[in-house]
């Protein structure tokens, strides 16, 4: 079992609420199998747990931020605000939050001017190598369904059924299920990034051969519901459905 994975189930352990571990290490879980680095470590928490989840962080000791991100004359300017209250009502609004150990090795911040709460930030590293940060991004359940609001097309919504949504391993550890994390790399926007294109490929073409004729045929029809114009990996997919 992957070390780092290992000390963040530890940190959740009781935390009282849902989580998974999503992004690349998700696929590592189900695959158990080193694929490739990993910038970061991300969970996935429903959002009517949003404000017991920052609480829990809190309480923890570890700092919880809003990352923004503001283009200024065709340039990416980032920045952070700190998160102090677990019922801020900004925090509502927000599809993901990062949560840091105080003297995280992976991020480096510093007050921003002489803004409240407002931070500069650089990552330090390629690879996160030590348990002091992670990504949390908040989804919706509904009528026991894992629901992709932020994928939907036409205002349709894809579901999957939360026990296959969300699978564990033989030590009790929760992750999104490969047809899932797959799903959701399929975006445009991850097969444009520069950041997550070469990964999301690696994670497609080592995963995608391996899952069962019913994970592959979800898989399918989601990515036929979202991209009825046709998307490269909907060809690979249903050569592969026997």
């Amino acid at each position: 079992m992957i070390k780092i994975i290992l000390e963040c189930s530890d940190f959740m352990k009781d935390c009282g609420f849902s989580y998974a571990i999503c992004g690349g290490y998700a696929l590592e879980l189900y695959y158990e199998k080193k694929i490739r680095p990993h910038g970061d470590i991300d969970i996935t928490v429903f959002e009517d747990d949003r404000t017991k989840s920052v609480e829990y962080i809190l309480n923890k000791g570890w700092n919880v931020y809003e990352h923004r991100s503001d283009w200024v004359d065709n340039k990416n300017n980032s920045w952070l605000r700190r998160i102090t209250n677990p019922h801020d009502e900004r925090l509502a609004k927000l599809n993901v939050v990062w949560a840091l150990k105080p003297n995280c090795t992976l991020i480096d911040i510093n007050p921003k001017s002489c803004d409240n709460h407002i931070y500069s930030y650089e990552i330090t590293s390629t690879e996160q190598l030590h348990f002091d940060f992670f990504e949390i991004n908040f989804n919706k359940r509904e009528n026991g369904n894992f629901v992709f609001d932020s994928f939907s097309s036409h205002g349709m919504y894809i579901t999957r059924e939360l026990n296959k949504a969300v699978l564990y391993t033989d030590d009790g550890i929760p992750y999104l299920s490969p047809e899932v994390k797959l799903f959701m790399n399929s975006h445009p926007a991850y097969l444009k990034s520069d950041y997550h294109k070469d990964k999301s490929i690696l994670d497609f073409d080592t995963i995608a051969p391996l899952l069962a004729k019913e994970s592959r045929e979800w898989l399918v029809n989601a990515l036929e519901t979202v991209y009825p114009n046709g998307l490269e990996r909907l060809t690979q997919l249903k050569k592969w459905i026997t």
